[in-house]
């Protein structure tokens, strides 16, 4: 077999392995802790955005951004 037909092969292998990774439904699960603590930083930075937005102080006990009624969470 020629050498050039062998990178052929192991070219097409690669970009082939790097398309099934692509497509691999990384950080959409709910049970793994890695897409878990993900989702959770999303919402705390879509929660603080609001909270500049709106103009709600962020709370020095929990880092939250909430009314002062409103109850602490951690």
């Amino acid at each position: 077999m020629p050498a050039a037909t062998m990178i052929v092969l192991l070219a097409l292998t690669l970009l082939v392995t790097a398309y099934a990774l692509w497509r691999l439904p990384v950080g959409t699960c709910s049970q793994c802790d890695h897409c878990r603590s993900e989702q959770l930083a999303r919402e705390r930075e879509l929660e603080a955005q609001a909270g500049r937005f709106y103009g709600i102080p962020e709370c020095k006990s929990c880092g939250r951004y909430h009314t002062r009624g409103e109850p602490h969470r951690r």
